[in-house]
């Protein structure tokens, strides 16, 4: 396991292992919502970045993600749509498969213009 710092916070991450995207969408739904682990970094980026969404948990507990993006072995960045001018993105860690444990690490709204190309004709 690889130690992986952010901001004060030490995340242990399984790196031992290259997760697939595919492995990320199987986790996210079969994992349980005490499985999500909020670092520090992550409870003070949302408070300050996006107070008004209460509840990151049922985002990833009960949304359907848009977007995956892979950023490391064990790091994958999620979009989920809030609305149609923005989405919520979830930077996670993968801390261990059995049982699937995930560390949120950071969090912020982005304009979803950055996810969505319109067609140029329109």
């Amino acid at each position: 396991m690889g130690i992986y710092g952010y901001k004060g916070d030490e995340v242990l991450l399984d790196d031992d292992k290259d997760y697939t995207i595919e492995d990320v969408i199987n986790m996210l739904k079969n994992i349980d919502g005490d499985n999500l682990i909020k670092t520090e970094h992550f409870i003070s980026q949302h408070n300050e970045r996006i107070p008004e969404l209460d509840i990151i948990n049922d985002f990833i507990l009960k949304k359907e993600v848009v977007g995956i993006i892979k950023q490391d072995r064990a790091k994958f960045k999620l979009i989920y749509e809030i609305n149609e001018r923005y989405d919520l993105i979830v930077i996670i860690g993968i801390k261990s498969e059995n049982p699937n444990k995930i560390s949120l690490i950071t969090c912020f709204k982005q304009s979803s213009k950055r996810r969505v190309r319109r067609d140029e004709k329109s």
